[in-house]
């Protein structure tokens, strides 16, 4: 009997060096002690689109086309009937396919033209203002849905201002800061998808198996909590991540360009960091309890030991960090980098915590192996399967190349992981070269170091064989290469 599949993904969730109990987070908890937490998990593209196809192909961005989420920089701007996702796959194999919540890959069309059931729209896309929502609020709440402007974001609009949730769809998408729903916590998108997706799983017959995900909107920016939702978080001390006040200098420019915006484009009271780190927390337990409750319906309906169950994210938030900046613009810092990522199900050692390099481009081949159905195309990523399964010791990945190629503006750069090492490359050759076991912050660059340290050169190598290895070879990167293979690159 093959097992089902509950793919759990948050959006943009604020994760690396913030320092805050993990037991305050219901899913992972949960998931801790039923399977693997991966230690060292990292997205392959630190952006929306990019990183969620990565996810369904099992192809690095540079292969499958999205390099950015709107098509700029020679990127694509979707995916299309042509491009293989692993959905295929587990539907040729006869699994019933669901996909609720954000999707994100085309901007005409949503999860349900490309082989899913479900509720998903075209695009970023926006739930409270559907007839779908609507009918689900309904159920517990009267008249207009409400949020209350705490912080503002690009929008300026003043603490105070209210935003009519159900009409004004413009407010939610590229808006930071944070806002207070007057709504019991049932009233967030969280739970509508959760309720959707519950329905759905409530109507399948005993004998079909499914490939089920779940994409919360949140905790993506701006930072949503309804005044009904009781966090134990509430009264814990706010720790802000150490590179707050980092003065950049020994960054790439971009980082500083990046910081400097966003003093430009939010009002000065909008810099609240103690706050911002705060809803930002709190909101990554709202949709975490949402979610929760996925596992709670698997197991009062007997399916949940015979399903894998997979939380991640799609990248992280910088929100008060490096420098002072909010969102994700086109850093490659751990906090941007760096996701939760926890599996579970039959034949994966539980209550274990791996020290692996993973990516969430390795998940597609991941949940194929452990599903024991075939891929339709050649995959990038690499199956973690075997090490879920505790049948080798032995790390599955040495060694992790990640890239970017910018948000908003070009900036195309690659990274690459190796043991405790973090490297990164910029465009006109700058780099950046950290210790991350003593410097998880990456406040001292050691590649700036007099002479340069040996392990310079190792990273340049370990770099330059993983781009050959997927045939990364944008000729914009040609300065880049310069470096790589040893050239001073004035």
């Amino acid at each position: 009997m093959r097992p089902n599949i509950l793919w759990m993904v948050s959006d943009h969730q604020a994760f690396a060096n913030r320092g805050v109990d993990p037991q305050l987070f219901p899913l992972q908890s949960r998931l801790r002690g039923l399977g693997t937490e991966f230690l060292r998990a990292y997205t392959v593209l630190p952006i929306c689109s990019p990183a969620r196809a990565s996810m369904l192909t099992g192809l690095y961005p540079h292969d499958h086309g999205l390099t950015e989420n709107d098509g700029r920089f020679g990127g694509r701007a979707e995916l299309d009937s042509g491009d293989s996702m692993i959905q295929g796959a587990f539907a040729d194999a006869g699994f019933r396919c669901g996909w609720f919540g954000k999707w994100h890959l085309n901007h005409e069309t949503s999860a349900t033209d490309h082989g899913f059931e479900g509720f998903s729209l075209p695009g970023y896309g926006y739930p409270y203002c559907t007839k779908e929502y609507s009918k689900y609020l309904a159920r517990f709440h009267e008249g207009r849905l409400w949020a209350e402007i705490e912080s503002s974001g690009e929008s300026r609009r003043a603490p105070g201002d209210r935003v009519d949730l159900t009409a004004e769809t413009g407010w939610y998408d590229y808006e930071a800061g944070t806002a207070i729903i007057h709504g019991p916590e049932q009233a967030h998108e969280a739970f509508f998808l959760a309720d959707a997706a519950t329905t759905w799983l409530n109507g399948l017959a005993d004998d079909e198996p499914f490939f089920l995900r779940v994409d919360t909107w949140g905790p993506h920016p701006p930072y949503t909590i309804p005044t009904g939702f009781e966090s134990p978080f509430d009264d814990i001390e706010i720790r802000l991540v150490e590179n707050l006040n980092h003065d950049l200098s020994t960054r790439p420019q971009h980082h500083a360009d990046y910081r400097d915006k966003w003093r430009e484009d939010l009002r000065e009271d909008a810099f609240d960091w103690t706050l911002l780190s705060r809803r930002a927390m709190k909101h990554c337990i709202l949709v975490e309890r949402a979610l929760a409750g996925l596992l709670c319906n698997l197991e009062a309906a007997g399916n949940l030991d015979n399903t894998i169950v997979v939380f991640c994210s799609d990248h992280g938030d910088a929100i008060a960090s490096n420098g002072g900046v909010m969102n994700k613009g086109s850093l490659m810092v751990e906090e941007t980098m760096r996701i939760p990522m926890l599996i579970a199900g039959p034949g994966i050692v539980s209550s274990r915590q791996s020290d692996s390099l993973i990516c969430n481009v390795d998940l597609a081949p991941t949940l194929l192996e452990l599903a024991g159905v075939n891929a339709r195309h050649v995959v990038q990523g690499r199956s973690a399967a075997g090490e879920l399964r505790g049948e080798t010791r032995k790390p599955f990945r040495e060694r992790l190349m990640v890239e970017h190629y910018g948000l908003h503006v070009p900036i195309l750069q690659r990274g690459l992981y190796w043991k405790d090492l973090k490297y990164v490359i910029q465009p006109d050759g700058f780099e950046e070269l950290y210790d991350l076991a003593t410097d998880p912050f990456e406040m001292e660059n050691l590649a700036l170091g007099h002479p340069p340290p040996q392990d310079l050169a190792v990273m340049r190598r370990h770099l330059r064989e993983e781009m050959a290895a997927l045939n990364d070879n944008d000729p914009r990167l040609e300065r880049m290469q310069q470096v790589l293979h040893g050239a001073a690159v004035n």
